[in-house]
């Protein structure tokens, strides 16, 4: 009994790790690591509609629903429902009567989200209970994400023969509405996300006739650069990475590719005065080619108005399309050639002195979690040779 007891605890107090890690992830800490992380899982977000065989765990199935009712709701009313389907008969059936939720059938989990006329607004307020469950259902799918688990958004709602279908199968009471089935499980292959950015869907202070606007802000290019004597720059460098997220860029004149990062160093390395920058580049990054094939990088700060330029370049691969362009940012070169950004405020151009990818042998507890799921990094140590600031 003792043992049962022991291992009962051990096994509440992982899960609860895990809970806690996941928690902070979504949370985050205001660091631009954190931010960064947010905006991946946001951006790498997709439907996946094929499962193995393995049971999803009731602890991360009481996470989905905790993050679902986080949602936002109009006047709290909170008017959302949510049946947990596992029995793999009722599943069948949902698989069976709904033409786009066939995957539900081999699913060892489904939430259908519902919404609960008495609990919302009557009158013509009635329909917001629509928005409130809707925005519980991204909740749910984007912490589906974040346990490593697949779903995918099926429409009920407002289709009369499907709602009729899924209320007779799951026995809803008439005030009781489904919105939609969420077949939830391990994925079992890859699923790529669609990249759904069009600059033609925003419009500013109204709808204009040119739909084709770009997110533009006033360029703070006419400042003038000023070099700086390196060794008595003063800055904190353990927030400047994370503060300012810098652009990363290498390459030359029409050939080169930029990223943020988040993650980084400085200090002096085989030598009292040789000031050093080091970075950390995922090697399934499209920066990593041009890191591995050139003599040099910069690290380009920008001021804070730039923040949704730079998070567009660090979500956006450079492999599909000419990033830069697209988040209206100038190139600028230095002395040497080297590429980097004219609405910067700082220029950190670096040789490069090595690089690397991280040796697993040497991984200590926080480097094997971190790599446990994801590539390793190369890491590159470059020699500071130029910085410059604009006034």
């Amino acid at each position: 009994m003792k043992n049962t007891s022991k291992i009962l605890n051990f096994v509440l107090a992982a899960a609860l790790i895990v809970l806690a890690v996941r928690v902070t992830l979504l949370k985050g800490d205001k660091t631009g690591n954190n931010s960064e992380k947010i905006m991946e899982i946001l951006m790498t977000r997709t439907s996946v509609r094929s499962y193995t065989k393995r049971k999803v765990e009731p602890e991360k199935i009481e996470q989905l629903l905790r993050a679902a009712m986080a949602a936002p709701t109009a006047g709290n009313k909170q008017p959302w429902a949510f049946i947990v389907v596992t029995e793999k008969e009722i599943l069948e059936k949902l698989g069976g009567r709904l033409p786009h939720a066939k995957m539900t059938a081999n699913a060892p989990l489904a939430i259908i989200a519902c919404g609960d006329l008495n609990k919302g607004f009557n009158g013509e307020a009635q329909d917001f209970w629509i928005q409130d469950v809707s925005a519980a259902i991204e909740n749910l799918l984007i912490a589906a994400h974040t346990l490593d688990l697949g779903a995918v958004w099926t429409g009920v709602f407002p289709m009369s023969e499907r709602v009729t279908d899924v209320k007779s199968i799951l026995s809803l009471p008439e005030n009781v509405i489904p919105l939609a089935v969420i077949p939830i499980g391990y994925p079992d292959a890859e699923s790529k996300p669609k990249d759904k950015w069009n600059p033609s869907n925003i419009h500013y202070n109204g709808w204009n006739n040119d739909q084709t606007t770009d997110i533009k802000q006033e360029v703070n290019s006419n400042g003038k650069w000023t070099k700086q004597d390196i060794m008595k720059m003063t800055f904190n460098p353990f927030t400047v990475f994370s503060r300012d997220w810098f652009a990363l860029t290498a390459g030359e004149k029409d050939n080169m590719n930029t990223m943020t990062i988040s993650w980084g160093g400085m200090g002096t390395i085989w030598g009292k005065e040789r000031p050093v920058v080091t970075v950390y580049v995922d090697r399934s990054r499209h920066t990593h080619q041009f890191m591995e094939n050139n003599e040099y990088f910069t690290l380009t700060a920008f001021p804070e108005q730039y923040r949704e330029k730079l998070l567009y370049i660090g979500t956006h691969s450079g492999r599909n399309e000419d990033k830069i362009k697209v988040a209206d940012l100038e190139v600028k070169y230095t002395d040497l050639g080297n590429p980097a950004f004219e609405q910067g405020r700082m220029i950190i151009e670096c040789k490069k002195l090595y690089g690397a990818l991280f040796n697993p042998e040497g991984f200590g507890e926080v480097a094997k979690q971190e790599y446990s799921k994801r590539d390793l990094h190369s890491v590159y140590i470059g020699e500071v040779i130029n910085i410059w600031t604009k006034e």
